[in-house]
């Protein structure tokens, strides 16, 4: 972590602390907003595969989102999903094989990420996107879903139920629990504070906390689902897939990479190639 980001760390704990001095609810509405907003924007250069795509705006949540789409007269197209601080030219080495393949592509910068408007991401955002996405371009074929993604998907998927819709996560964030841990340890917020935190996610959304969990989710769709994860992923453990790997149910299939952590693993090329032959079959 670099030294400007530990410092703008440092000042949000700081204001934290004095928000739950004020109250519990004041401090977790400042925590929540911390936790909610991607603070790592690298800039990128368009890639040349983005040079021929097609550039689409959706607008989500009275923000303006940017998309690019390729082959738009596919009969099958794939829906790519990047995770928190992160945006689709970062999935540019999908586009070509994907293209080979005949897929048509629509790859979307979430609310906050990229070039699309916004300071803040939620799930309930990010599944309005493909909600959005899939009354302008139909059920997606396949949906390729990194990390935070990977809730969101899982999600829409439980409230919009089409089995015929193939999904890949790579590396998704399974349990949202572990999310609030890492986040808390990274400010240093005892657990008072994430106790806070978490009844005020639980009290906004109308739901527990557990609530929010892929291992839950799959149990309960039917979709064909290939779940890559690496053993030494610090941001979304290989831990919190235990019980899928123990017991998988039948439309689940796995597999457990070793060394690519949590982002070299989704631009590893036998990834992408594991990906497109789940994709292809």
């Amino acid at each position: 972590m670099s030294t400007r980001l530990k410092l703008y760390y440092l000042l949000w704990k700081i204001w934290i602390e004095l928000a739950f001095t004020l109250s519990k609810r004041f401090g977790s509405q400042q925590a929540f907003r911390l936790f909610t907003t991607p603070v790592r924007k690298d800039a990128w250069t368009k890639p040349e595969e983005f040079q021929s795509a097609e550039t689409i705006n959706l607008f989500v949540s009275n923000k303006k989102l940017v998309g690019y789409v390729w082959n738009r007269q596919a009969q099958h197209k794939i829906l790519i999903l990047h995770g928190f601080e992160s945006r689709a030219y970062k999935f540019h080495m999908y586009i070509a094989p994907l293209l080979e393949k005949g897929y048509g592509i629509v790859a979307m910068d979430a609310a906050a990420h990229g070039d699309s408007q916004g300071t803040t991401i939620l799930i309930y955002e990010y599944a309005k996107m493909i909600e959005e996405l899939e009354q302008r371009f139909g059920v997606f074929y396949g949906c390729i879903a990194h990390s935070f993604a990977g809730i969101a998907l899982c999600w829409h998927r439980e409230q919009h139920v089409h089995p015929e819709n193939k999904i890949v996560l790579i590396a998704p964030g399974t349990e949202t629990s572990t999310a609030i841990d890492l986040f808390c340890s990274r400010l240093g917020l005892g657990e008072i504070e994430k106790k806070a935190l978490i009844k005020y996610i639980e009290q906004r959304g109308g739901h527990s906390i557990e609530y929010y969990s892929i291992t839950r989710i799959v149990r309960k769709i039917s979709n064909k689902i290939f779940w890559i994860h690496d053993e030494d992923d610090k941001i979304t453990p290989l831990a919190d897939a235990l019980p899928i790997i123990s017991s998988p149910p039948n439309n689940v299939e796995m597999l457990i990479t070793k060394g690519l952590g949590h982002n070299k693993i989704y631009r590893d090329k036998h990834t992408v190639g594991a990906v497109i032959s789940f994709l292809d079959r």
